[in-house]
């Protein structure tokens, strides 16, 4: 194998559940069956990169550091925010029709072993989001693990203390252990329909 196929299997297999086995197969594709597309797909992620920035309200998928299309949008609840890990969850809990509010995204949840502490999460965003005093709900959407569990945890000791505000947790039709990104929708739908005082 040469060197620039080397180093395309190796690129490929840095993108999240692909191994060495699937990273070969796109590499052989791209580079020997449709180059064409292979450009047209280096050319999106290119430009993807140069647009799509984090939103600098919620932290969820935006263009250019604009506002998010749901936290720009005046029909939905801003009194009321849905707390999630990463911005892929946003769209699962959309999917399910059952939220009308708005979201946080911490980036992940606290983690001492990965050494994941609360400095290196969207949590002191969370925190000045909720100092206006308008904010009436928080609901903690977070993995139903040990590490989801401290970090709802740290969010109600430090983050929402003495502050009279309705701290909810999803309900959990979601398996323990599971991942929110994972969930069909039906399922998302009767976690945020159960959900209850945390």
């Amino acid at each position: 194998m040469s060197q620039w196929f080397d180093n395309l299997r190796t690129a490929l297999k840095k993108l999240p559940s692909t191994g060495t086995k699937s990273a070969e197969r796109m590499a052989l594709y791209l580079a020997l069956e449709d180059k064409t597309s292979a450009r047209d797909i280096a050319q999106t992620i290119l430009s993807a990169l140069e647009h799509i920035t984090p939103c600098p309200e919620c932290g969820g998928l935006s263009e250019d550091d604009k506002l998010c299309a749901i936290c720009s949008n005046v029909g939905r609840n801003s009194n009321a925010i849905c707390v999630v890990e990463r911005a892929s969850d946003i769209d699962a809990i959309e999917k399910s029709g059952a939220w009308t509010g708005k979201y946080h995204v911490l980036g992940g949840k606290l983690s001492p072993l990965k050494r994941i502490t609360p400095d290196k999460l969207n949590i002191e965003g969370l925190r000045r989001r909720i100092e206006d005093g308008s904010v009436e709900e928080i609901m903690l959407a977070l993995s139903n693990d040990i590490e989801g569990k401290a970090t709802c945890l740290y969010i109600q000791d430090h983050i929402v203390g003495t502050n009279p505000i309705k701290l909810t947790r999803i309900g959990f039709g979601l398996p323990s252990g599971s991942q929110l990104g994972f969930a069909d929708a039906d399922t998302i739908r009767n976690a945020l329909d159960s959900r209850k005082n945390f």
